[in-house]
């Protein structure tokens, strides 16, 4: 008799519906559960009445098969968030948001008719209850200040209360009821051990709410914290609820992150609710790139964002009209400031740009653009001399190259003057070029002349040019070629040489020759 264990486990049910047998393999259950499960959450999120009908098919043909798996209605008509490619903006990133607490013994002072405790307990237990429910937004809270008494000086009363996890209102609001202010103010220490509540996830944004009542208080430095923990990226530039904080403390407390100073109890609700909506909602931003008219209609260039206390690059665009003719609208984060910079030739910076009314907002950036063409007269007696002449761009007066450019190319800069050096030999300067808005500034130079240069023996040689009189080397002879074919502006020249194997300087050759425009000369020395 065959082996029991090496049976196929069946599972049979009668059906109620009549005499149709059930006998089912476990891979048949399985697929009719994984059928069932996509079933449920495309149920959850879209609620069509055809799934609907399809799950009660399910149940009424297999209902040992779904009652028998309690997951299908519970965990796995959680929404998940699905892999998204690098570059490719997710719908809904996952938003961390710790709660840092200050419970230091300042917190039981009185504050219209409440200790300041009891107003930032209720409030941060009311928005963390208001955020919207699911695993797009995970909350904890870390408290300091709340372990020991004041007078111990404690500086590592620090402590995280409750960890990150979804729909964590009741575990903080919990927490918050059994906190008593004791302590002193480590807030620089508190900054730093916040990144570790934040679990690793490279396309999270991870953002720290502070309330407190006090500065530093352990002689830390909160400011360059804060920035180092930014830099690293492990959170986005915090938010400071300052509970009726003296004016004085703005410097200290504005450079730790997006700093708001309450004045009475009845404000931290209306400001708290500020905060949430920066968290949780994305500003919409237009930018436009003005012409010399003022009309937004340059287009067609990168953009980057830049996060404006890290530079650390948060966006990069593709400016573009859309089929209306105007600007495209981004969706950007509000939580940090930027420094946006459009790379036209040259490039434009505009900084510290905030968007926190979360508004529409549009950015004017004067940009009108032209061209420049640089080509030559005619065509070259040799092909591969076109390569070789570069013009260098920069701005008039400027010494930075701002484009190196090649020959009989037409090249979109800023309008505006400009300095040109073209890397012909000798090279030709030509200075304040106007580019204007929409046109083709053109630039023709003459076509270079060649000359051939023979050399009986290997030696050492250059060519030059007379100014006014003085020698002027542009160019150095190869001493191993026996063989040499120069491009050269039209123009008179002067070649000195010295073989190798002569060992008098008064055995130097001295020639002069006359170089024309897109003609071969021949020099033997």
């Amino acid at each position: 008799m065959r082996n029991p264990a090496h049976r196929t486990p069946v599972l049979r049910r009668q059906n109620h519906c009549g005499s149709f047998p059930a006998d089912l393999t476990q891979s048949v259950v399985q697929q009719i559960v994984t059928n069932l499960q996509t079933t449920v959450m495309q149920l959850t999120k879209y609620n069509y009445q055809a799934i609907l009908f399809k799950y009660a098919i399910y149940l009424l043909l297999f209902p040992g098969v779904v009652l028998s798996y309690p997951e299908l209605s519970s965990a796995q008509t959680k929404k998940t968030t699905a892999t998204v490619a690098p570059g490719i903006t997710k719908a809904e990133p996952l938003t961390r948001i710790l709660f840092l607490l200050d419970a230091s013994s300042s917190m039981l002072n009185p504050w219209e008719g409440k200790t300041k405790m009891d107003v930032a307990r209720s409030v941060i237990a009311e928005i963390a209850d208001s955020l919207p429910s699911g695993t797009s937004i995970q909350t904890a809270l870390r408290v300091y200040g709340h372990q020991s008494i004041n007078t111990a000086n404690d500086c590592n009363d620090i402590k995280l209360e409750v960890p990150f996890a979804s729909d964590n209102a009741s575990a903080i609001r919990y927490r918050l009821n059994a906190i008593r202010p004791k302590g002193i103010t480590p807030l620089a220490l508190s900054l730093e051990k916040s990144a570790d509540d934040f679990p690793y996830d490279a396309n999270a944004r991870n953002i720290v709410v502070l309330v407190t009542d006090g500065e530093e208080s352990c002689g830390g430095d909160p400011c360059a914290i804060s920035l180092l923990m930014q830099q690293k990226q492990v959170y986005l530039k915090p938010f400071v609820i300052g509970l009726n904080l003296d004016p004085s403390a703005y410097s200290a407390m504005d450079c730790i992150g997006n700093y708001f100073n309450v004045q009475q109890p009845d404000a931290l609700r209306s400001v708290m609710k500020t905060v949430v909506q920066r968290i949780t909602a994305a500003a919409s931003v237009r930018v436009n790139l003005l012409d010399e008219a003022g009309n937004p209609l340059e287009t067609d260039v990168n953009m980057t964002f830049y996060d404006a206390a890290t530079g650390i690059a948060k966006y990069n665009f593709y400016h573009t009209l859309n089929y209306r003719g105007i600007p495209d609208t981004l969706q950007l984060d509000p939580v940090i400031s930027y420094n946006v910079v459009i790379h036209t030739t040259p490039p434009i910076e505009s900084k510290a740009l905030q968007f926190t009314d979360l508004s529409a907002r549009e950015i004017n950036i004067p940009a009108s653009q032209g061209f420049l063409k640089v080509e030559l007269s005619s065509s070259t007696i040799h092909n591969n001399l076109n390569s070789k002449i570069k013009c260098i761009v920069r701005t008039a007066g400027s010494p930075e190259t701002v484009q190196v450019q090649d020959m009989n190319t037409s090249f979109k800069y800023l309008t505006g003057n400009y300095d040109l050096e073209i890397l012909t030999l000798p090279r030709i300067q030509l200075k304040n070029i106007a580019i204007t808005q929409s046109s083709t500034t053109s630039v023709k130079i003459d076509v270079p002349g060649v000359v051939t240069i023979s050399k009986t023996f290997p030696g050492f040689g250059a060519i030059f040019i007379n100014d006014n009189g003085r020698l002027v080397k542009i160019y150095s002879l190869n001493e191993n070629l026996s063989n040499e074919l120069v491009g050269l502006q039209a123009g008179q020249y002067t070649a000195i040489f010295r073989p190798k194997s002569s060992k008098k300087t008064t055995e130097s050759i001295t020639k002069t020759f006359q170089i024309k425009s897109g003609q071969s000369f021949q020099l033997k020395l």
